[in-house]
């Protein structure tokens, strides 16, 4: 039975009627954690919106502040944003993982680098996965699901350990961030750049599943949002909603929030507001009411 989101009156729409399946959907928002502005902005789309689940970056500098927010919002559904790169990492003063500013790689692709190179220890990401998953755990939240900062969690080698940590740790879905890729003309840069790393993600999944990586729920949730991360507008959420059929359960991924003062996160070019107004639009809302999406959370399928 699908649980009710009380922040979203539609929750209990179906669509067509009796015995026609439902469109189910999983909103959920990265970057819980990464600052106090983005974490606000998360809290109100799902609030004022649609949005119903959000993943908390354990080693992001806004951290506590997130915490707070999560107990100051039960109902929204919590995961763990793994980070690997691009903050710091909990485990310094030992790891590999952290250069000699004390940081994480800045990107994936270093990050890779250095693991091919050697200069990573497979150990110590395990460790620092670890930590943050029981930094959570410490604080009293109890996750639902699994996806990582950029996507490193869907490198080969990597996915197999976070699917061994969601075993270990229960927590039953593990993002798997393969999206049906669609081109819009005319292209921008930032398309081109989206569709080559929504490619290099299909691809290194596939790897992944060659080599034996399972997740625990492999077909239940279908990916949506890379193509738009950072710049989803109310067009092309309206689009995709459109996109969606009857008996399939999404995933949604969504980067609202208040434009970040940090000047690293501005560098990102996010277009953190605007994800915001389209997630708590109206007319999406209606639009999902018209069309019997029912909204719910990582939680309700176990």
């Amino acid at each position: 039975r699908m649980t009710s989101l009380g922040a979203n009156p539609i929750d209990d729409l179906s669509i067509g009627g009796p015995g026609v399946p439902a469109i189910r959907l999983i909103v959920n928002a990265d970057d819980l954690g990464v600052s106090e502005r983005v974490n606000e902005g998360i809290v109100r789309a799902h609030r004022s919106g649609i949005v119903t689940a959000a993943s908390l970056m354990a080693a992001g500098r806004a951290f506590d502040h997130a915490v707070q927010c999560c107990r100051e919002a039960p109902e929204l559904d919590v995961g763990v944003h793994l980070t690997l790169v691009a903050e710091k990492p909990l485990l310094q003063r030992t790891s590999s993982l952290a250069g000699d500013d004390g940081c994480l790689p800045p990107s994936v692709g270093v990050f890779l680098r250095r693991c091919l190179t050697g200069a990573i220890r497979m150990a110590d990401i395990q460790a620092e996965l670890s930590a943050q998953i029981e930094r959570v755990l410490d604080h009293g939240l109890r996750p639902t699901h699994l996806d990582s900062h950029q996507h490193v969690h869907a490198l080969p080698g990597i996915v197999q350990l976070v699917l061994r940590l969601s075993g270990r740790y229960r927590i039953p879905f593990v993002r798997v961030p393969t999206e049906e890729v669609h081109i819009d003309w005319p292209l921008s840069v930032h398309a081109v750049l989206r569709w080559a790393g929504a490619m290099a993600l299909r691809t290194s999944w596939m790897m992944a599943r060659l080599s034996g990586a399972r997740p625990a729920k492999p077909e239940r949730l279908r990916f949506l949002g890379f193509t738009e991360g950072g710049r989803l507008t109310q067009t092309r959420l309206h689009q995709l909603l459109r996109t969606l059929r009857p008996g399939r359960i999404y995933e949604l991924m969504c980067h609202p929030g208040f434009a970040p003062h940090e000047p690293d996160l501005q560098r990102w070019n996010y277009h953190h507001e605007q994800e915001l107004r389209a997630l708590t639009s109206a007319f999406i809302r209606s639009e999902i009411a018209a069309r019997g999406i029912r909204l719910i959370s990582f939680s309700s399928l176990r």
